[in-house]
């Protein structure tokens, strides 16, 4: 809008303002002597108005004015220019004239009906004497106006504004079809069939309290998926292993993985956590464990399961490792699939953290090798787009896509009014 209320104003500086100026004529027949004279020269007069309208946009009337003015145009420039108006049935003419200044626009339309003049009396008819049948005279001289029109600046500045914010709203909602974030599970079940399995808030990598302080948000959350998953999974029957795979590059993943693998633990059962995303490699940091051996060297070969186990809590774990080469194709390795099937045999369930969904194709390899995946989007941080492309990946690796799940990450203030009304809550007990 201010963008647009700056060019309204400069353009209203520039644009050129035109002034106008009217000269009115009337034309009559010479020597009428009585009324029934008069009558028929008038009658006479009306049928010829037409002609004479034709004549005063004519060279031999504009090219003697150009001429007489030295005016720097031609006479179809100058006809341009030209207004003239012939009210019905009478015999007035009206010449109007369009120039930069109302003082040419003036001179211009005086000097043309002085040339018209002339051009009656050459082209009329003769009468007594071989004088001209037809006689103008001048009702009112072109006058130059005391006051220089000029442009309506607010009406530009408005028009300018009012341009400005159409053009912003069109650049806003196409930004925002193109990048809008998931902000709710509605947009997610509006993207797809794909079902949303819960609702995780974390403060940092760990699961948010509540505001009373008797229970955490994120724990009620990860409760639900924790259910849902073991219906999925008693549902499809024979699943071992579970990968959470974040929509973009985020330790989101991890987080939800290590927080449902504690709440097995807790249930008494046997699960292994495996970090399969050697470019972040951030599991082992939210575990207090060692980030290295792991994985990586599990499927290069050179290391074996014992050599790289963890544990911590009652939870068996393998890191990330570290990488040779490239990531994507140490997971496409021929070790995979096999440490995932033996393995998961021991445990309950092996829940693995993969990589992201996009751009790169980790997700979509762990995918193909783990029994179940899900998805995992940040609130106000994955785009729509992203979702809808990191689905379809998923269901074209050939695995079987579980759900979404949904997490929010707060804020420092958000967690810092939660402390508050905590405390508060506390201190009123």
């Amino acid at each position: 809008m201010l963008l647009g209320l700056i060019v309204g104003a400069v353009y209203a500086g520039t644009v050129p303002v035109e002034s106008r100026s009217t000269a009115v004529v009337y034309f009559a027949v010479d020597r009428a002597k009585t009324a029934s004279d008069y009558t028929a020269g008038n009658t006479f007069a009306q049928s010829v108005m037409p002609s004479f309208a034709q004549i005063v946009k004519s060279p031999i009337v504009l090219d003697p004015v150009i001429k007489e003015l030295d005016l720097q145009t031609t006479a179809g420039s100058l006809a341009g220019r030209m207004q003239v108006d012939v009210p019905s049935n009478t015999a007035v003419m009206k010449v109007t004239v369009t120039d930069a200044t109302s003082l040419r626009a003036a001179m211009t339309a005086n000097a043309v009906i002085r040339q018209l003049d002339e051009a009656v009396r050459a082209l009329s008819p003769k009468g007594e004497q071989d004088s001209p049948a037809m006689r103008m005279s001048t009702v009112s001289a072109a006058v130059a106006s005391d006051k220089q029109p000029t442009a309506s600046r607010l009406t530009f500045e408005v028009l300018g504004a009012v341009g400005g914010l159409l053009v912003a709203l069109a650049i806003v909602a196409i930004w925002e079809s193109l990048t809008r974030p998931i902000r709710s599970a509605s947009d997610i079940e509006a993207l797809s069939a794909v079902p949303v399995l819960a609702a995780v808030t974390f403060d940092g990598d760990r699961v948010a309290e509540s505001a009373d302080g008797n229970e955490a948000e994120g724990a009620v959350g990860t409760l639900v998926l924790h259910n849902n998953i073991a219906a999925v999974c008693e549902n499809l029957g024979g699943v071992k292993s579970v990968a959470f795979v974040p929509v973009t590059a985020s330790n989101d993943a991890g987080a939800i993985a290590v927080d449902l693998a504690m709440v097995s633990v807790r249930a008494r059962n046997r699960i292994l956590l495996v970090d399969a995303d050697p470019r972040a490699a951030s599991v082992a940091g939210m575990l207090g464990l060692q980030p290295t051996p792991g994985l990586s060297e599990i499927l290069q070969g050179s290391a074996g399961f014992g050599e790289v186990l963890q544990h911590t809590a009652g939870l068996d774990f393998v890191a990330a490792g570290s990488a040779v080469g490239s990531p994507a194709e140490l997971l496409v390795s021929s070790r995979l699939n096999p440490f995932l099937e033996i393995e998961s045999a021991r445990y309950k369930m092996l829940v693995v953290v993969g990589g992201a969904a996009l751009p790169v194709a980790d997700g979509a390899t762990l995918s193909a090798a783990a029994d179940l995946t899900i998805l995992v989007a940040r609130r106000g941080h994955t785009k729509r787009r992203d979702l809808a492309e990191a689905i379809e990946r998923m269901s074209a690796s050939g695995g079987t896509l579980a759900g979404v799940v949904l997490v929010q990450r707060r804020s420092f203030a958000a967690r810092a009014r939660s402390r508050i009304k905590s405390r508060a809550r506390k201190g009123i007990r």
